[in-house]
């Protein structure tokens, strides 16, 4: 037995911003050819004001099951990956499960951009043990945390939800997973208030401390493409291949020119790449589940082909995966 993916899906918010209307929206100092020629994003959907994250864990849960020809009561587990959850307490993982009708072990995980492959290789393991349904999610509602003063995040970051349904199979599927994790003083990108450490205070707010924060963008590149080519290395040994026996690369879609470096440094054929970013902006742990679900509905993943995904993530989260498709 080994564990496949039964069936994969995503959702976005109706609420589309491009370019041009976020420059308006917000008297930004730049216009839409200076956003798209740095980041490769033209436009991005974020959430309706009615919306939260759980809606977006709903939205893509049910487009999987529809796909699978599974209900929600035939979930066996519900595992959500998201750092912009609806409360910081209880699990979303809980609130979307009653919206859905599921009753199963559900719970959240915190691994920044990196927690959908945190929850893939949970949810393996899950599968491994006996579980036939194991619905993982990851969902991540950006536009809520960016300072409407800093122009940096909120030309980046957007809202969506997307994953798979895992289940048992005699095909070749999941051929190997990574994951790992170096804390450093320096995050990558953090939320300074509303913890344990910080909580939130009128003070807090009137600082501004709840909304998102970035390190700065050369740190960042050198050191998502420092992981990436780590975690990269070590599915690849795991599985027994090398990058030449890869059919499709995707990556965290975090910046367009993030991606083209990480694919130079890898010297991987940016043809058998994904670069999905221009419509979706980045949409943290959901980002690489979003472009593979785009991909299997597009028909570039054809039967046989072995997918390796990546994703570096705050906190410097990473992990990796090869999946072969039946």
């Amino acid at each position: 037995m080994n564990v496949g993916i039964t069936a994969v899906g995503h959702y976005t918010p109706s609420l589309v911003l491009t370019n041009e209307e976020l420059v308006a929206r917000f008297g930004l100092d730049v216009d839409a050819e200076w956003i798209e020629s740095r980041t490769g994003i033209v436009s991005r959907h974020w959430l309706q004001p009615d919306e939260t994250t759980s809606d977006l864990v709903v939205g893509a849960a049910r487009r999987i099951l529809d796909r699978a020809g599974r209900q929600p009561v035939d979930v066996d587990l519900l595992i959500v990956a998201t750092i912009s959850p609806d409360y910081p307490s209880p699990a979303t993982a809980t609130i979307a499960a009653r919206k859905l009708g599921c009753r199963c072990p559900c719970f959240d995980l915190s691994a920044a951009c990196a927690g959908f492959l945190y929850a893939l290789e949970i949810g393996a393991n899950a599968v491994r043990g006996g579980a036939h349904n194991v619905l993982v999610v990851a969902a991540d509602a950006r536009s809520r945390f960016l300072d409407p003063n800093d122009r940096r995040a909120l030309v980046l970051f957007a809202d969506g939800g997307a994953g798979v349904l895992l289940g048992p199979t005699t095909e070749p599927g999941l051929l190997a997973t990574h994951t790992g994790a170096e804390g450093r003083q320096r995050m990558g990108a953090h939320i300074p208030a509303g913890g344990a450490m910080r909580p939130a205070s009128a003070a807090t707010v009137a600082a501004g401390q709840h909304y998102l924060q970035v390190d700065g963008r050369r740190e960042i590149f050198d050191l998502f493409i420092e992981y990436t080519r780590e975690t990269t290395d070590a599915v690849l040994e795991r599985a027994g291949l090398t990058l030449a026996d890869i059919d499709l690369f995707i990556t965290h879609q975090g910046n367009a020119r993030m991606v083209e470096a990480v694919v130079a440094a890898l010297d991987i054929d940016p043809e058998r790449a994904v670069n999905s970013i221009a419509h979706h902006g980045n949409v943290s742990g959901a980002t690489v589940p979003l472009a593979l679900s785009e991909a299997v509905q597009s028909g570039r993943i054809e039967a046989g082909d072995k997918v390796l995904i990546t994703s570096v993530g705050a906190g410097y989260t990473f992990g990796s995966a090869i999946y072969e498709f039946p």
